[in-house]
């Protein structure tokens, strides 16, 4: 039977005041979620508690009515917004895998697991019946799932190319089934991938702070021959703490650096209090980097860092992507990792813009300019 049929959309569309609630209806849209629907849904979220419920609702209905797909990511955007390990998140982690699956059977995607330390990594691979031109290895950053990536990524393997992409220790199944935790050492989940499916000479694809990731990888795993950032992470700490201007991040760079751990976690609870988006993502990060106060969380943060000493070690290919208008990452950290890859074989960017319809978080709105923008590179390193 015939694959799947879809046509990703181009543009961005105001569908709820909350940035980052806003930015997750886009996301939806890109994986054929119906617009209609979701405008009709977002007026009804008054808060972030209303997003679970509400989005449940609607994959009831769209389940009933055979929108398979749709009911798999409805149940997604409704697990994203389930703060913490709980019993209600796993159930709809569930729902979204089954009914995932199910809608594209016919794609006939292999699924691995790949043992590593205690538990098990997940990797999907996606190829077409010929010769590929070459392996692209795919990853995300925070705590995505790979299938979130899959109706963007699917037409790199309709150009020529086979793509596996996986879950790291802190994402998806690896950290829902297995609790492995987030590690900023990205080369060791990447190693037993590569290992696993026994890859040489392949391009690393890391998408959002899966930007930092594989440029850490690439600075200690030689087998990766080509890396994109896919949204540059030079450095993460400063990402979070600089998002509402930078006189935040100086001070709660020094109270991190002194070690104050009461005062620092008073701050950040007081923050949870006033704003949902705080307390999201307190509440998600603690939970997937495995650690039980705002300072343990902040401290691991400044590990998350693409500077001098990893940046120089990259010597590959390098492709840096950004938006100009990205609500999570500050334009700032395009050039600052531009300027730091100095032995790299190569470097080359681009900045996206609101005339692209790409100028937001991982160009969501024209994600299929900016795969047209990666093929076209990749051509040339061929």
């Amino acid at each position: 039977m015939e694959r799947l049929q879809f046509k990703i959309p181009v543009g961005y569309y105001h569908f709820h005041d909350d940035v980052g609630l806003n930015f997750q209806f886009n996301r939806a849209l890109i994986n054929q979620c119906p617009m209609e629907e979701m405008m009709e849904a977002a007026q009804s979220i008054r808060k972030y508690e209303d997003v679970r419920s509400i989005m449940t609702s609607l994959a009831e209905k769209a389940f009933k009515e055979g929108r398979t797909l749709n009911a798999a990511f409805y149940y997604r955007f409704a697990e994203f917004f389930c703060f913490g390990n709980t019993e209600e998140k796993k159930r709809l982690f569930n729902q979204f895998m089954q009914l995932f699956y199910q809608a594209l059977e016919n794609d006939r995607i292999e699924r691995h697991k790949v043992q590593y330390y205690g538990g098990y990594l997940k990797a999907i691979r996606i190829k077409n019946n010929a010769l590929p031109k070459g392996t692209i290895v795919v990853h995300g950053g925070g705590d995505s799932f790979v299938e979130e990536f899959y109706l963007s990524v699917r037409w790199l393997v309709d150009v020529g190319f086979e793509v596996i992409m996986f879950e790291g220790p802190g994402q998806g199944e690896p950290l829902q089934k297995y609790y492995l935790k987030m590690t900023h050492e990205w080369e060791k989940p990447t190693k037993a991938i590569l290992d696993y499916f026994n890859l040489d000479a392949v391009t690393l694809i890391g998408i959002s702070l899966g930007g930092y990731f594989a440029l850490r990888a690439a600075a200690f795993e030689k087998r990766i021959k080509r890396v994109i950032a896919w949204n540059v992470v030079y450095d993460f700490f400063e990402c979070i703490m600089g998002r509402n201007g930078m006189l935040k991040y100086y001070i709660i760079n020094g109270l991190v650096s002194a070690n104050a751990k009461t005062l620092i976690n008073y701050i950040a609870r007081k923050q949870m209090q006033k704003s949902e988006m705080e307390k999201w993502i307190y509440d998600q990060m603690m939970y997937a980097y495995g650690v039980e106060t705002p300072f343990e969380y902040l401290k691991t943060l400044k590990k998350y860092r693409c500077t001098k000493h990893v940046s120089q070690n990259v010597t590959q290919d390098v492709l840096i992507l950004a938006g100009a208008e990205d609500h999570i990452i500050p334009l700032r950290m395009y050039e600052r990792q531009l300027k730091a890859l100095t032995n790299a074989n190569s470097v080359a960017g681009r900045v996206f813009t609101k005339k692209d319809h790409a100028s937001n978080h991982c160009q969501v709105g024209n994600v299929v300019l900016a795969l047209h923008f990666i093929v076209d590179w990749l051509n040339t390193k061929s």
